[in-house]
């Protein structure tokens, strides 16, 4: 399965990279990256089927969710695409 970032999600994910830059070593929000995109592919499995969000917004959406340490990944799984479409830090949510 492929995994695909909407807008959105680049988005956040560059704003998060560019603070972690900001407060720690050079390369660390690239790292980051690499991690949280690693996780994601590693549920981006066939046949596999995700309950819909917690959040009653999200899930009106109709968006899937995982938890990546503080973060929410929201989601959908369209024919062979895992979208990725918020990357959202979870403390917002409560």
């Amino acid at each position: 399965m492929t995994v695909v970032y909407g807008d959105e999600a680049v988005a956040t994910l560059f704003e998060i990279s560019d603070f972690i830059y900001s407060i720690n070593t050079v390369g660390a929000g690239e790292r980051w990256i690499a991690k949280l995109t690693k996780w994601v592919e590693s549920y981006a499995l066939k046949n596999v089927s995700f309950a819909l969000c917690q959040d009653d917004f999200l899930a009106s959406l109709k968006l899937s969710c995982l938890n990546y340490n503080d973060w929410i990944i929201a989601f959908t799984l369209k024919d062979n695409l895992f979208v990725v479409h918020k990357v959202i830090r979870g403390n917002l949510l409560a």
